[in-house]
Parts: C-alpha cells; sequence; structure tokens
C-alpha cells in the first residue's frame, strides 16, 4: 500500500514539532550558566508576551505592540514559509530584521492572508528562550506565493523560537511551518 499525502503531512508535522523542541532544550542547556541577570524577567512573563505577539498583535496587525517588545535589532533567521517563498520566487523576504519586514513585508502578507486565526497549542520556557507550537487559520483573499485569492480558509500549525535579552526584549525569531501543506492548501500539485 502506497502512503498518502495526508500520511506524510502528519509524519512531518509531527517531525517538525520534535525538532523544534530539541532545538530549543539543546539551545538552552548549552547557554545555562548561574547569571541572574539572563534571567531577570520571569519564564511565564516571557511566555505571556509570546502568546500576545503570536496570537493577537501579529495576526491583528498591532505594530506598536510589536514595537514595544521587540528590540529594533531583532532578527529572524528564518521565516515561517522561508523555502515556500524561495520556490516561488516571492519577494517577502525569508530573514533580516524584524520591525524592516513589519514595515515592509506586513502589508502583502496581511492584505493576501486576511481574517487571521492563531489557536496557541503548546508553549515552553526556559532561560531566556520560549518555543511555541501554534495553529494558524487564515483567509485566502490575496495574491499569495503567486497564486490569486481562492476565498477559503487556509489552515497549518507554526512553531517559533523566541528569544529575548537581559531587558525583556525579543531579539530573535526562528519559524518553522507546514510549507508542504499549505502549498497543497493554495493549489500547487506534487510532482
Amino acid at each position: 500500500m502506497k502512503p498518502t499525502v495526508e500520511f506524510h503531512l502528519k509524519i512531518w508535522s509531527k517531525a517538525l514539532a520534535l525538532v523544534a523542541v530539541v532545538i530549543l532544550m539543546a539551545g538552552c542547556s548549552a547557554k545555562k550558566d548561574n547569571n541572574k541577570n539572563s534571567n531577570s524577567m520571569e519564564l511565564n512573563e516571557k511566555k505571556e508576551i509570546v502568546i500576545k505577539f503570536l496570537a493577537e498583535a501579529l495576526p491583528s496587525g498591532d505594530i506598536d505592540y510589536v514595537r514595544k517588545v521587540v528590540s529594533p535589532q531583532c532578527v529572524t533567521n528564518r521565516a515561517g514559509f522561508a523555502a515556500l517563498y524561495a520556490a516561488t520566487g516571492d519577494p517577502i523576504p525569508q530573514r533580516g530584521n524584524f520591525l524592516q519586514w513589519m514595515e515592509t513585508g506586513w502589508a502583502p502578507l496581511s492584505s493576501a492572508l486576511g481574517d487571521q486565526k492563531v489557536e496557541m497549542r503548546n508553549i515552553v520556557a526556559e532561560g531566556n528562550k520560549v518555543m511555541a507550537q501554534y495553529h494558524y487559520s487564515v483567509l485566502h483573499k490575496g495574491t499569495f506565493c503567486g497564486k490569486p485569492a481562492t476565498g477559503k480558509r487556509i489552515e497549518w500549525d507554526e512553531v517559533a523560537i523566541i528569544q529575548f535579552d537581559e531587558d525583556g526584549m525579543i531579539t530573535e525569531m526562528w519559524y518553522m511551518c507546514e510549507e508542504l501543506k499549505l502549498a497543497l492548501e493554495l493549489g500547487f500539485k506534487l510532482e
């Protein structure tokens, strides 16, 4: 019996979550020390900031809150759709300064993927890092990665690893989402 695309998507999403947890824990363990400044903000506060940032501020485009919690030097090491952007030649930046991306990349993204809803599923914090796994649901209302609007809801799971500095500002981000699932929902075909 030949495995289906759905089977591969389920395996990929479980592997993605496991890899993200391993990366988070390895990074936190490697940087563990007795420096009290690195833990000046409580872990629960960091988790609350990440929840509000990912589940409320980004979906609603609350740039004021984003500027309040994200350092001006914050770097996005990988956008959630990086491989899909690269494969389709989409001009949205795949990595770089997060606030600059918010200024230039947020408008085309949110105009194509509207009515964004985020359901936080898992969140873990250790040291200066927070790892979140969440479910995204959007309305495909404009051209995204070369695919015209379908008017349908598109859904995927995503993982984020967010790093804070000693002042409680977000300084680094890494995202990974179910790009294959998203591509299929947009109408791309596997060959």
